[in-house]
């Protein structure tokens, strides 16, 4: 499955550490798409970012579609083949991982933070395309799919500038509790 990467052409910074993160991760089928720039609203040129991948996933009936950020990183060697063979059968969205959300005993959520990295399924083609743009995607989902996240999470979102929150982003405080791939 091809992983289709959201990259802003500016963003030269994470350009260098995407390809190292595809070459650590041995993920050699990949394209890149144009983050959509929106200058009034940075959580509107996300939602296009992702709707356009999910729209071109729907034209060509896919199955499924494989997303990432740019700024995604893999918490070990080997976390995105573990993230692929273990997709579960039954999900709306299978998530990497999220920085936000209470899980389920079943590995689902309901309301989260996250989009980092994300398999949709194509019975969530419209739901996710019909998303209302003024908001953040990821929690403009809450309530709207089965979302199972990956157990251990495998990816989350690289600490550093957002162009959504306009200000250097630390995660690490909020991915300590979390339970990690390792390798």
């Amino acid at each position: 499955m091809t992983l289709n990467i959201i990259h802003l052409a500016h963003r030269k910074d994470r350009w260098d550490l995407l390809l190292e993160t595809l070459s650590a991760q041995k993920i050699d089928d990949w394209r890149i798409w144009p983050g959509k720039v929106d200058h009034e609203s940075a959580r509107r040129g996300i939602c296009r970012s992702h709707k356009q991948i999910i729209s071109f996933a729907k034209e060509q009936h896919q199955a499924h579609v494989l997303v990432a950020e740019d700024d995604v990183y893999f918490t070990a060697p080997g976390a995105f083949t573990y993230f692929m063979d273990h997709m579960p059968d039954d999900f709306d969205m299978y998530l990497g991982g999220i920085t936000w959300g209470k899980l389920m005993d079943d590995q689902t959520v309901q309301d989260f933070a996250g989009i980092t990295l994300y398999v949709m399924h194509e019975q969530f083609y419209d739901k996710f395309l019909a998303l209302d743009e003024e908001k953040d995607a990821d929690r403009a989902l809450a309530g709207l799919g089965r979302f199972v996240v990956c157990e251990p999470m495998v990816a989350c979102q690289q600490s550093g500038y957002s162009d959504n929150q306009k200000k250097y982003l630390d995660f690490g405080p909020l991915l300590r509790a979390k339970k990690w791939f390792t390798g």
